[in-house]
């Protein structure tokens, strides 16, 4: 499947991939990575434990061209920032109470960088109108659907 992330005449374009491993999620997050152009921001969401930061590892690791043993998850800090050959910047709002915490730390003076977030359902109203959704669904024990969107 196509890893392209652009929107034809306004709707929006779905693209799918499955995965069976951590691996292979990864190298899909590298894949996702090689089409995103700077400043974009991309929303990560699925269950606790569905490979949100896994997936983040491929991105990040891609951008930056730091190794993915070095990337994880800002639950307890909010926000990690990688800096590399590029700098993103990667949100967990899992803890955030609302979109009020977001813009209390100055958060959304990081929009326009690229920016990975999880959990953007908890600031989904101060989210840019542009922005790439990926949802991670189970789909079995170890296989997982990673479906995205540009809206």
């Amino acid at each position: 499947m196509s890893s392209k992330l652009m929107s034809s005449a306004g709707s929006k374009k779905i693209n799918k991939h499955l995965s069976a491993s951590s691996e292979e999620t990864e190298a899909i997050g590298r894949k996702i990575a090689c089409a995103l152009q700077f400043g974009s921001i991309v929303c990560l969401t699925g269950d606790l434990g569905a490979g949100k930061t896994t997936l983040t590892k491929g991105i990040a690791s891609e951008i930056t061209g730091i190794s993915p043993h070095h990337i994880n998850s800002p639950t307890f800090t909010y926000l990690n920032i990688y800096e590399g050959n590029q700098t993103l910047y990667h949100f967990d709002c899992y803890r955030l109470k609302d979109s009020d915490d977001f813009l209390e730390w100055g958060f959304d003076e990081y929009f326009g960088e690229f920016c990975l977030i999880e959990w953007p359902e908890k600031i989904e109203e101060v989210l840019p109108k542009k922005h790439i959704l990926i949802t991670i669904e189970y789909d079995g024990e170890d296989k997982r659907v990673i479906s995205y969107e540009e809206s």
